[in-house]
């Protein structure tokens, strides 16, 4: 935890301060070894372009772990079990913490610093359509992200089998920088019902063919493609992501049960 420079602790007048802990548990063994075992080759990782398979049933044979692909992108994936959540909750919670950073706090405690809404607006429920500008720590980096919440059929995965949020639920992001107009990413994370509860399947697709300036015309079109072809991922900077979304996930999973039935609007 030293690594994060800064970090404020939650106001301690807030209802919900009490689930404020700062003991962030220890990664899983199966995290421990995908970190020893990656990089994968890349095609062991799920492409973009096929992230609807994530509908299918079952397991890919590596739900943690990174790649290191040849146009100079990554890919992560991360698989965390969750005992007594359900998908609703995750499609809930990414609603309510939006517009406070004092609840983004409480996913991670040190790394996450800061959380609004761009459209300044206050609506706890609705995040699809909307971008949520953040502030955390990613290892020892302090990232200004914009997350840029996008429907699930924008990624190729169906209607007709995201209606059971009972089931599943699809979070699905367009990633880019808070203070420049340049995306570099995308993000989904399935959440899928268990018999003991709820696993999300998170996947990150990061540099490469992802980057692209958010400005139109001839001339940034020019400046994206010659960003995608010299801007490499660094394999620390995957490394750092599989380890810190497998802490954050297992970290709110633990009392999200407890804050989702207190704070939710029934």
């Amino acid at each position: 935890m030293d690594n994060y420079i800064g970090y404020k602790q939650v106001d301690d007048t807030t209802l919900y301060a009490k689930f404020y802990d700062e003991k962030i548990a220890p990664i899983a063994l199966p995290i421990s070894k995908a970190l020893n075992d990656s990089p994968y080759p890349q095609d062991k990782l799920l492409s973009l372009e096929n992230a609807a398979i994530l509908m299918e049933n079952g397991y890919f044979e590596v739900e943690n772990g990174y790649s290191m692909v040849a146009d100079g992108s990554a890919r992560v994936a991360v698989l965390t079990n969750m005992p007594d959540v359900s998908p609703q909750m995750w499609d809930w919670w990414f609603g309510w913490h939006g517009n406070a950073a004092n609840k983004y706090k409480l996913w991670h405690p040190k790394a996450h610093l800061d959380a609004r809404w761009k459209d300044g607006n206050q609506t706890l429920e609705a995040y699809v359509g909307r971008t949520s500008l953040i502030e955390e720590y990613i290892g020892a980096t302090l990232e200004k992200a914009a997350i840029q919440f996008i429907e699930p059929t924008t990624l190729g995965f169906k209607a007709a089998d995201l209606t059971d949020k009972n089931k599943v639920v699809f979070i699905c992001a367009r990633l880019g920088y808070a203070h420049f107009p340049l995306d570099f990413g995308y993000l989904v994370h399935q959440i899928r019902q268990t018999d003991k509860g709820a696993e999300m399947r998170s996947r990150f697709w990061l540099g490469g063919a992802h980057i692209q300036l958010r400005i139109k015309g001839f001339v940034p079109n020019l400046l994206s493609k010659f960003l995608r072809k010299v801007k490499r991922i660094p394999e620390k900077q995957a490394v750092d992501l599989l380890t810190h979304c497998s802490e954050e996930m297992n970290h709110l999973a633990a009392f999200l049960p407890q804050l989702y039935a207190q704070y939710h609007q029934k």
